[in-house]
C-alpha cells in the first residue's frame, strides 16, 4: 500500500464490484395464512370454527351462512338504519301532567319575549322624531379643525428642585439611629471600664497624683544614699557587703521606677478593702 504523497497515488486503482449473495426463497408459501389463523374469517372468529391453514393446508375458510342475525349494531329487530337514527328533540316525551291539579309551569318566571322588528319600528314611530337633529361627524370634525394644538409638556429641570443635591430626609433618619447605637454602645463600654473588675476600685486622680509624688521622693532619698557610698568605683567593691549593699539600692531604684511608670496610666484600679 502507497503513502498519500506518492506519485502512485495519483492512478486510480479498480473497484471491486460487492457480489450478491442469491436471494433467500422461502419454502413456504406466501399466499397462505399463518396456522391455525381466523384473520382470514371476516365473520366469524369463535373457538373451533373460522380457522385455516392446519398442516399448511387452506381449510375452514368462512363463508356468509355462519353470519350471525346480531354481528351488526344490536339484534336484527332492534337494527335501524342510519337515516332512522333519532335526531334533536325526536325524542322528548312530554311530563305526565301531576296529579290533583294542572301540570306545573313557569310562565310567572320566564322573562319578556325580545320584541320583533315590527314591534320596534311601531315602537320608534309612536315616539316621535329625535329630540336632537344635530349632525355629530359634521360637528366632530369642526372642532378639531378649529381647536388649538396641545404644546408639548416643558422637560422637568431637576436641578432646579426644592431638595436638590440634599441628603435625603430617610437617610438622615438612618445615620441619626445609627449614630445613637454608637452613642449608646459608648457609654455602655464607658460604665464598664469604670465599674472595674471585681473586688476592686478606680484609683481617684488625687491619690495616683499622691503616690506618683511619694514613689519620687523615695527615689530621691534612695539615690542619694547610693550616690554618697563608695560603691560606685569597682576598685572599692573588696568586699561581699559592698557589693551586695550596691545591687540592693540598684534593684530598688529599678523598682521605684517601674512603680512610677504603672502609675502614669490614666486608668488604675486597687483591691478593696474587702479583698
Amino acid at each position: 500500500m502507497y503513502g498519500e504523497e506518492s506519485i502512485y497515488a495519483l492512478i486510480p486503482q479498480p473497484v471491486e464490484v460487492p457480489i450478491r449473495p442469491p436471494m433467500h426463497v422461502s419454502m413456504h408459501s406466501g399466499v397462505l395464512p399463518p396456522t391455525f389463523s381466523t384473520f382470514n374469517d371476516r365473520h366469524y372468529s369463535a373457538p373451533g370454527a373460522g380457522y385455516s391453514n392446519v398442516g399448511g393446508q387452506q381449510m375452514g375458510a368462512a363463508n356468509d351462512a355462519v353470519l350471525r342475525t346480531h354481528a351488526t349494531f344490536g339484534r336484527e329487530g332492534n337494527a335501524r338504519k342510519p337515516t332512522e337514527m333519532l335526531k334533536k328533540g325526536t325524542g322528548m316525551k312530554p311530563l305526565p301532567p301531576q296529579s290533583g291539579g294542572p301540570g306545573f309551569t313557569y310562565s310567572e318566571m320566564r322573562k319578556p319575549s325580545v320584541p320583533t322588528a315590527m314591534e320596534c319600528h311601531e315602537l320608534r314611530q309612536s315616539m316621535g322624531p329625535p329630540a336632537t337633529t344635530k349632525n355629530f361627524i359634521t360637528s366632530n370634525a369642526v372642532e378639531n379643525i378649529l381647536s388649538v394644538p396641545k404644546r408639548p409638556a416643558e422637560p422637568t429641570n431637576w436641578l432646579k428642585k426644592n431638595n436638590y443635591g440634599k441628603v435625603p430626609a430617610y437617610l438622615q433618619k438612618i445615620k441619626g439611629e445609627i449614630m445613637d447605637e454608637y452613642e449608646y454602645i459608648r457609654q455602655m463600654q464607658q460604665a464598664q471600664s469604670e465599674a472595674g473588675p471585681p473586688g476592686m476600685r478606680l484609683l481617684a486622680e488625687e491619690e495616683r497624683a499622691a503616690l506618683v509624688d511619694d514613689l519620687k521622693k523615695k527615689w530621691d532619698d534612695v539615690n542619694v544614699t547610693y550616690q554618697q557610698t563608695s560603691c560606685l568605683d569597682l576598685a572599692s567593691l573588696d568586699s561581699i557587703g559592698k557589693v551586695k549593699r550596691k545591687e540592693m539600692l540598684e534593684a530598688q531604684l529599678a523598682q521605684i521606677e517601674k512603680d512610677i511608670e504603672k502609675l502614669s496610666k490614666k486608668t488604675i484600679y486597687v483591691r478593696t478593702e474587702d479583698y
